[in-house]
Formats: structure tokens, sequence, C-alpha cells
């Protein structure tokens, strides 16, 4: 598959916690008075009840303005750092996190999630580093986890059999073991163990991230596009997921739905405007639907992102023919057949979407 896995909850939050913020999402809701915070307390209130209400641009907007009125706020830094994460802005997470490290009460979690905000992004080395020394905090489970798939991604085997072992030895029935095993049977091709695996880490925990997507696309790559529907869009409805909306798009647009289709990839974009692949399949989906100016923009931005993708560059040539721009039609063509020069594959490049 497979996006790593998101990481980015609400797993520092305590139960009691959990509850006092729901408490203040519905407050906050029912008084348009309390609409405005006039203290770094009252904005750390309000814009984590907006969190917990699945409203998490609304808590970046509230956080932007109030880093500017309290600078020096530490908490709000951090609250920043988390209503990005929530809101799949990875990388603006990462400044206000790292200041919030600064203060000591806030620097174990601020570490937490910078390694799980890079585990996300594939920067397993630094992944690595920020979750050094966690092991034994009150998130053990998700650090090893962490540890582990870093370890092996960077080829570190030893510390990464070492994770595992812990994990399976302290923890042998906890969701997050189940999730390793999942990935294991997965990278092993034995997709029906790895469903099972992650059907059991969700019922040790029915909020572990991205387990709902990765029965989802087990299920795509064996061609079960309902039962595949099915568990994408568990995952697309409890947050931000990219690569479920993303995948949403794929079934739809093999059943010839492209406006459910285009939603989809919209979606996908939303959560992470640097998916290139969605950028892609939207331009295909738009040139299809002979809206080519929208189609352009949608195209470039993925030869932007993947200048070395021969694909996107023959749907922009199609598109600029489609505009009349045949020099740059021509340019286009050019650079799909130096790709394939270089890379000597002989794949043919006008299959690979139709």
């Amino acid at each position: 598959m497979q996006e790593a896995s998101s990481l980015l909850s609400d797993f520092f939050i305590s139960a009691s916690s959990r509850g006092y913020i729901a408490l203040l999402a519905v407050l906050v809701a029912g008084d348009p008075s309390r609409s405005s915070a006039q203290t770094a307390e009252q904005l750390h209130q309000q814009s984590m009840a907006s969190v917990a209400a699945n409203h998490p641009q609304a808590a970046i907007s509230q956080l932007e303005a109030g880093s500017r009125r309290f600078p020096n706020d530490l908490r709000l830094q951090f609250d920043l750092g988390f209503a990005y994460l929530k809101a799949g802005r990875l990388e603006q997470a990462m400044q206000p996190l790292q200041n919030a490290t600064f203060d000591p009460t806030l620097a174990s979690e601020a570490h937490f999630l910078l390694g799980a905000d890079s585990f996300e992004r594939g920067d397993y080395a630094k992944a690595l580093q920020y979750t050094n020394g966690l092991d034994q905090s009150p998130h053990e489970q998700q650090v090893l986890y962490i540890i582990e798939e870093s370890s092996r991604r960077t080829g570190r085997l030893d510390e990464a059999k070492a994770a595992f072992h812990r994990l399976i030895t302290q923890y042998p029935d906890s969701a997050w073991t189940h999730y390793l095993l999942g990935n294991a049977y997965e990278q092993q091709q034995r997709p029906e163990d790895a469903i099972a695996e992650y059907k059991l880490a969700l019922e040790k925990d029915p909020a572990i991230p991205s387990a709902k997507f990765a029965i989802g696309y087990l299920y795509w790559r064996q061609q079960d596009t309902e039962q595949a529907k099915n568990w994408l869009n568990k995952e697309a409805s409890t947050g931000c997921h990219s690569l479920a909306n993303f995948y949403l798009g794929e079934i739809a647009r093999g059943e010839r739905q492209l406006s459910v289709a285009e939603r989809s990839y919209r979606r996908a974009l939303e959560c992470d405007p640097s998916n290139a692949q969605a950028h892609l399949r939207l331009g295909v989906v738009l040139a299809a639907a002979n809206r080519y100016p929208e189609a352009l923009s949608q195209l470039q931005q993925a030869a932007k992102l993947q200048p070395d993708d021969s694909t996107a560059h023959y749907h922009l040539a199609s598109v600029y023919s489609h505009l009349g721009r045949n020099q740059e039609a021509q340019a286009e063509y050019r650079k799909v057949r130096e790709i394939h020069a270089a890379k000597d594959t002989g794949t043919d490049v006008t299959r690979e979407l139709h």
C-alpha cells in the first residue's frame, strides 16, 4: 500500500479531557457570544473544542490569529500544530510543534506528534529522532510501532527487530501489534491474513488510525469494489484522509461516475495538496468532460510535483492540443519521449489511464 499509518489523532488527550472538550464544543456551538476568545486560555479552550467537533480549519483560523496576539504562548503553538495535523497540513504543523518543545510541560507530547508527523510524511530518520527516548512514555505502543517501521524502512534491521520483539512481548494482543502484523502480512502478499489482523486491530481500538483504509485498499487490490468502498468511506468519514478519498475516486472513475470521482479527488487534495496522483487523475477527469482550462491547471501541478512522470506530460500534451497550443503540446510530447528514452521501459503511456 500504503500511506504510512496516520498516528495523528488525539491519543494524547485523556478520557476526562475528551469529555471536557466535548462539553466545550457544545457550549461554543450553542453560544455565539463566546465565539471571540479574549484570553489565551479562552482561545485554547475554544480551539480545542473546534478540533473535538471535527472543525480543525476553524481552530486553525482562531489559533493563527491568536498566535499573533500571544506570540510567546507555547501552549497555543502546540494547539496550532495539533490543529494543522488534524487538518492534514503536515508540513505546516512542524514549526509550531517545534516551538512547543521549549515548554517542558509540552515537550514530550510535542516530540511524539513531531515523530508521528515525520513518519506520516515518510521522513523515517526524523521520526526516529523525535521519538528517541519516548518508548517508556504513555504512547509506548505507538512509539514502538513507529520505531519498528521507521527502522525497517531505513535498513536498521536490528533496531526494527528489537522494537517488534518488545511490542509483541509486552503487548501481544494490542491494537498496534495486530496492526503491525497486518502490515507484515501485506508485505508478504497475504491479503486475507492482513485484512484479518487489521480487523482485529479495530476490534481492540476502533479509533486506530488508517486501519479502515488498509482494509479498503486491500479489497481494492482484490477488485472487490463494494467492500473497498465500504471501508474507504469509513476511513474518509472519520477525518481528512487523502488516500482514502483518492481510491474512492479511482473506484468511481472505473465505474464511469466521473462527477463522483471529481469530488473524491478534490477531497483528497484538500487533505494533501501534494498528492500528485490526485492532481493527475482529477486533470484526466476534467479533460474527459472537456473542461480543458481546469484540467490544464491540475495536470501542470501533477507534472510539477512529479516531473519524471511521463503520464502527466502525455495528458498535458493532449490538453494543450485541445486548447490549440500546439507548440506547448509538442514540447510535452518530446518530454514524454525523453523520459522513456532515459528509462527505456517500453511502457505505452497512452494506455496507463484509459
